[in-house]
């Protein structure tokens, strides 16, 4: 009896003393291997993605015309010749097999609308000219379209499904110089709202709702796709801080896609128009403001200027006034990512909705019919 429980004792021990062998001995390698095995399946997931998009990225060249006035020295006559000379460049990607191609409107804006020539390069190398379709008032964005059929073509994905951490991938024209370079990093705010201007301060406009991400977006990647590792379309690549490092703004993919959606279904960018100027209130800005809400949307003049309610608009008719603050549309609250632009969106020119709107303490209810942006 004493030999058998000699020998039961001795095998718990050896038992255990070969699992602590095993846990101090052999973890660092199993540890070392699956940390190995996610960094590889990241970067596999990378180069899916990027091999995915990188067909339907296109680079824009903006060609417009130069007026040069040339002098007869023995004369003293002057004459005008047009010259074309490139304006401006950046980048879009096919949302279609038949040629749509979604851009940044700030990108087509370089040149005159009338006379300006837009220059399509594929990542194959193939160039085409564009036809601008439109540009959305609302927005910064536009949509071009080339005369061709079996393109590739961008899968579209869900902004709404972000949340800070996400891993994207920026692509575009960097530099108008380095065709289709990607870079990578991570979402890092959502709901952002910026004043954004080209570099010579023009073309100032408010964006909303706008993706921040760390990803570098450098000049000439505007209009270019934000993807997520599955390879579909989150954002449209749209502005930098130049204030800062590696602070980049993207369009969330949603809020776009009721351009698409007009211009498959009616040829044109069709937005319903509310009429005023307003910012996102949260509790930071109701605070440095004093306002009693600190959400919904504030009608305010932004750094721009102009009015908050343009006259004759549909708020205008509907009596809102600057100082109001919109705390629901149709019984939908406005607020964080439910922006009072991505609810609008929903609606058509002709539709009446109803404002629950706070006024000097007080609840009132509005009815606003909408029309169409011009």
């Amino acid at each position: 009896m004493k030999s058998k429980k000699y020998l039961l004792i001795s095998l718990i021990f050896f038992i255990g003393l070969s699992g602590w062998l095993a846990l101090n001995f052999y973890s660092p390698n199993i540890a070392s291997v699956v940390a190995d095995t996610l960094r590889l399946d990241d970067q596999e997931a990378t180069i899916r993605a990027i091999n995915k998009v990188m067909p339907a990225v296109v680079s824009i060249i903006i060609v417009d015309q130069k007026i040069t006035v040339l002098i007869n020295l023995s004369t003293g006559e002057k004459t005008e010749q047009k010259v074309k000379v490139q304006k401006g460049s950046g980048t879009g990607f096919l949302i279609s097999a038949d040629g749509l191609i979604l851009t940044n409107k700030h990108v087509v804006s370089a040149g005159e609308e009338k006379t300006a020539e837009y220059r399509i390069i594929l990542g194959s190398g193939k160039q085409y000219y564009a036809q601008l379709i439109g540009k959305d008032p609302i927005n910064d964005l536009a949509v071009l379209k080339i005369f061709d059929k079996n393109l590739p073509y961008v899968q579209l994905g869900d902004s709404d499904k972000l949340s800070i951490g996400s891993s994207v991938i920026a692509i575009g024209n960097t530099l108008g110089r380095y065709q289709n370079s990607a870079t990578k990093g991570i979402i890092s705010g959502l709901g952002r709202s910026i004043e954004a201007s080209d570099q010579s301060g023009n073309q100032a406009e408010t964006l909303d709702n706008v993706l921040q991400t760390d990803a570098d977006i450098n000049l000439g990647n505007s209009g270019g796709p934000l993807v997520d590792l599955n390879g579909n379309i989150v954002g449209i690549n749209v502005a930098t801080d130049q204030t800062g490092s590696s602070v980049g703004f993207a369009i969330p993919v949603n809020d776009a896609k009721p351009v698409i959606k007009s211009v498959r279904e009616i040829g044109r960018i069709v937005r319903p128009r509310l009429g005023i100027r307003y910012h996102m209130l949260t509790p930071e800005i109701a605070q440095e403001y004093k306002l009693a809400k600190d959400s919904g949307a504030w009608i305010s003049t932004n750094e721009t200027g102009g009015p908050a309610v343009l006259a004759g608009s549909p708020a205008d008719q509907a009596g809102l006034k600057p100082g109001d603050i919109i705390m629901e549309v149709n019984g939908i609250k406005i607020q964080g990512k439910t922006t009072l632009l991505s609810v609008i969106q929903n609606y058509k020119p002709g539709d009446k909705i109803g404002l629950r709107v706070f006024r000097d303490g007080k609840i009132i209810i509005l009815t606003v019919v909408l029309d169409e942006f011009r």
